[in-house]
């Protein structure tokens, strides 16, 4: 047992020496080189081709509001139901605009049978003007007589025909084609005129899809514009789940400013959707391909560094050492980026460990656009 105690003892010691020995270690002593992949900046003749994250979104979304306020007694649809244009929606109590219908057609027909009876008295007064028998300031009376109660008449009809727009108003229907939320109120709600949302309606056919292009990208995709006269052969949309939407797109809006905050210019591709597949809030990719090919510097993304709305690359010279050097990017396509400024044909640009490089004794791996493509990281 004692032998023991002491054989574990013993080798408790030479381990602690061994730690000790180590953290004594004189500090500076040479490590290895430092791994990095690398990659030669090439020219090829390609088109111009990007792709962009994008968001689907209704053409037209609008909450649907009463002109007049009532409680809601029948609904004729139910949330998230697909309606066409005119389709009714709701109906309100409608006991109120009757009532004020009814009294403005009472009205209506009072005010008619006192200008009947001005002209009357305006024609016989007239007559008896002509025998001598009626001073003529009596006709004028008459005649002023009549234009005020015809005067009275315009306003009753007036005020029918408000009656009659809030009675038909008390029936509300969709204004053009379109799937509603699931958001809608329930019978009995009481909603204000023009202040309460019945329910959302969002167009469904065609859609908008709406995406974000950086200032050198916009400038690059309207030199392309005005070379060709379009944005390209034609705009795709690859899903979440890796397919290619069945319909293309192309360009119909763009915002006309750069926003300031994010640097970038919002654009909207609209696309068919008679399957009405795709829905607000959709994620997907928008590829654009354009009609011209042209020399351009690629590489890869990932060795794209960014700060503070500029662009860097690492390069790596003959000597092994790196420099970072700022560059103009054009737009992205497939894996790489398209440089048009700050570095030439040939250059060798660090793709990854770019953090750790500057000063080390680097180690390099160089990387084929084959690698590039199936993201490679060795």
């Amino acid at each position: 047992m004692k032998r023991t105690y002491k054989a574990a003892m013993m080798s408790l010691v030479f381990v602690l020496a061994a730690v000790l020995a180590g953290c004594g270690a004189p500090p500076g002593l040479p490590k290895g080189p430092i791994r990095v992949n690398t990659y030669t900046v090439t020219a090829e003749t390609v088109p111009l081709r990007a792709e962009y994250s994008g968001t689907v979104a209704a053409a037209a979304q609008v909450p649907i509001r009463s002109r007049i306020s009532g409680r809601v007694l029948v609904k004729f649809v139910q949330g998230g139901q697909t309606v066409r244009a005119g389709q009714p929606l709701f109906r309100l109590d409608s006991r109120e605009y009757d009532a004020a219908l009814a009294a403005a057609l009472a009205e209506q027909a009072q005010a008619s049978a006192g200008l009947a009876n001005q002209k009357l008295n305006y024609h016989r007064y007239r007559a008896l003007a002509a025998q001598d028998a009626a001073a003529a300031q009596a006709v004028t009376d008459r005649e002023a007589a009549v234009r005020q109660q015809e005067a009275v008449v315009q306003a009753n009809a007036a005020q029918v025909q408000r009656a009659r727009d809030n009675v038909k108003d008390t029936i509300i229907y969709a204004p053009f084609s379109g799937k509603l939320s699931v958001d809608d109120v329930p019978v009995g709600t009481y909603v204000t005129a023009g202040s309460t949302a019945l329910v959302t309606i969002s167009s469904t056919n065609p859609v908008f899809v709406e995406f974000s292009l950086s200032e050198q990208e916009y400038l690059q995709w309207m030199k392309e514009k005005n070379r060709t006269g379009t944005w390209g052969a034609a705009v795709q949309l690859r899903l979440s789940d890796g397919s290619i939407y069945p319909y293309t797109g192309h360009i119909a809006q763009m915002d006309p400013r750069l926003n300031e905050a994010g640097g970038a210019i919002v654009v909207k591709a609209v696309f068919d959707n008679p399957q009405q597949l795709l829905i607000p809030g959709l994620y997907g990719t928008i590829l654009l391909t354009g009609q011209t090919a042209q020399p351009m510097l690629l590489v890869p993304q990932r060795a794209v560094q960014q700060m503070l709305g500029k662009y860097f690359l690492s390069v790596l010279n003959r000597q092994g050492q790196v420099q970072k050097k700022e560059v103009q990017v054009g737009p992205k396509t497939g894996k790489f980026w398209v440089i048009t400024s700050g570095v030439k044909a040939g250059d060798v640009v660090i793709v990854d460990g770019y953090e750790k490089a500057e000063g080390a004794v680097l180690s390099p791996h160089v990387l084929t656009k084959a690698d590039i493509e199936r993201d490679t990281v060795s």
